[in-house]
């Protein structure tokens, strides 16, 4: 049985091909909201799990082939994404789809030489959309590695409003204080709006008394998060350092943004062949040929020194071990990169705090894309974060249009649906965090946090 369509959404037909990591999650998201998705794939094998568990039409054959798409009905969608393993097949997909009448089309380009020309041909290919699943994941990283006291960093706004992860531990200074008492403290413009303790999630009110172990989502200015973590006593020393093992694309991206801003950074690759490579890339960084699961090779070569460690092999397994060591044998930021399911929990659990996966980061980029296709009303999806592991979603949406019943109303008179929270209003310049006499104007920016509820619209958040 499909998924209940969003009271304010259309229902759309999307045409996914290429039904890998990325492809079949978004499938199974974008069902799950209601939408109408056809998924082509050459292999049989890849279709047979998503066509046993998910409502979904397959089509095995070449997406690249007006053959193959018209009997997607690619000319009746309203989106076409090309997600297979192959850039040059995915921008021809996407080609082939727009002549053929689809309204949309977005492609994944992944090389870094094509994804550098892309805008020279956006508009000659159709593309509406390009993502890039490893550059989206360096950009998440640096993020974090620049404001390490976060496990976890989303900006809105342009960046004038932040949300930050962080997990409290037993010397936490905030720990058996009230929401109402920290604010009071403090005296800062900050929002607490999630929680996760034990695995449940909380949106929590004033009289929240937080515990050790709790992972908490602040809201606001960046300037007043980092007031915050040093009150708190949170705030973390800049980091200085990286090592990284596994020097993929996402390796290339995440080391060119460090270096530009002074960070020393050390790359541990196993391939010799794609060290020289990168040795060519990044001249400014210290490439080693080695095996980073070698305790001894990180130890020698000063794994104690480093103010962050990031793992990101293909090897999930091999990430989560590396980073357990460097975790329990350094004081380093360790940041691990993650892409099975069910060890994003897991990580958690064993006390890796700050997990990154590519394909919920490029997904939550495909679906804030479709829930602005399918709005009716006077607001647009501006971005889309998946927060506290995947499951609670922080959307930041544009007031283009005075909305009857919102706009101008004190947000205490507004019947709100349970567990969501507006956590910040953008108004021009200004960063606010809202109390109840606050109003939604024309022009701003709402960033809305929610645990049960797949918003597309912002008029969704009434009762």
């Amino acid at each position: 049985m499909r998924g209940v369509a969003l009271s304010t959404a259309e229902i759309m037909k999307v045409v996914i091909i290429g039904n890998g990591k990325v492809g079949s999650n978004l499938s199974a998201q974008l069902v799950s909201e209601g939408h109408d998705v056809t998924v082509v794939d050459t292999r049989a094998s890849a279709l047979e799990k998503s066509k046993n568990t998910q409502d979904i039409l397959c089509i095995e054959g070449n997406g690249a082939t007006a053959e193959v798409q018209l009997e997607a009905a690619v000319n009746k969608a309203g989106l076409l994404v090309a997600t297979t393993p192959y850039d040059e097949l995915n921008m021809l997909c996407c080609l082939i789809a727009k002549k053929l009448g689809a309204k949309k089309t977005i492609s994944r380009v992944r090389n870094p030489e094509y994804f550098k020309q892309t805008e020279l041909i956006r508009e000659d290919l159709g593309l509406s959309m390009i993502i890039n699943p490893e550059r989206t994941t360096a950009d998440e990283i640096f993020r974090v590695l620049v404001f390490p006291s976060a496990a976890k960093l989303e900006v809105f706004g342009k960046g004038r409003v932040e949300l930050v992860e962080y997990k409290l531990s037993e010397n936490s200074k905030i720990i058996n204080m009230s929401l109402a008492e920290i604010y009071k403290q403090t005296k800062l413009k900050i929002l607490i709006c999630a929680v996760v303790r034990d695995g449940e999630i909380f949106i929590p009110g004033g009289d929240f008394v937080l515990r050790a172990g709790d992972r908490i989502s602040i809201s606001a200015s960046h300037k007043d998060i980092e007031s915050f973590f040093r009150v708190t006593g949170l705030l973390k020393d800049k980091i200085k350092t990286v090592m990284i093992v596994g020097g993929g694309r996402i390796c290339y991206y995440l080391a060119m943004q460090l270096l530009s801003i002074g960070m020393r950074v050390k790359i541990i690759e196993n391939d010799y062949e794609r060290c020289e490579e990168l040795a060519e890339l990044l001249p400014k960084a210290i490439i080693i040929n080695g095996d980073g699961t070698d305790q001894e090779l990180l130890m020698e070569e000063g794994i104690t020194d480093a103010d962050s460690f990031v793992a990101l092999t293909g090897i999930d397994e091999e990430n989560m071990i590396m980073s357990l060591y460097a975790k329990n044998n350094t004081n380093a930021k360790v940041v691990t990169k993650v892409n099975r399911e069910s060890y994003i929990d897991l990580s958690s659990q064993i006390g890796l705090d700050t997990v990154m996966s590519p394909k919920y980061l490029t997904t939550s980029s495909i679906l804030s894309y479709v829930r602005s296709m399918a709005n009716a009303a006077g607001s647009n999806i501006e971005s889309l974060y998946h927060i506290v592991g995947n499951k609670v979603e922080a959307i930041e949406f544009r007031i283009s249009e005075k909305i009857p019943g919102l706009v101008g109303i004190p947000l205490k008179e507004l019947e709100l649906k349970n567990d969501m929270l507006i956590c910040a209003i953008i108004r021009k310049r200004d960063a606010i965090v809202p109390g109840g006499n606050d109003r939604i104007e024309l022009g701003d920016s709402v960033v809305v946090v929610s645990k049960e509820h797949r918003f597309s619209d912002i008029t969704d958040i009434l009762a």
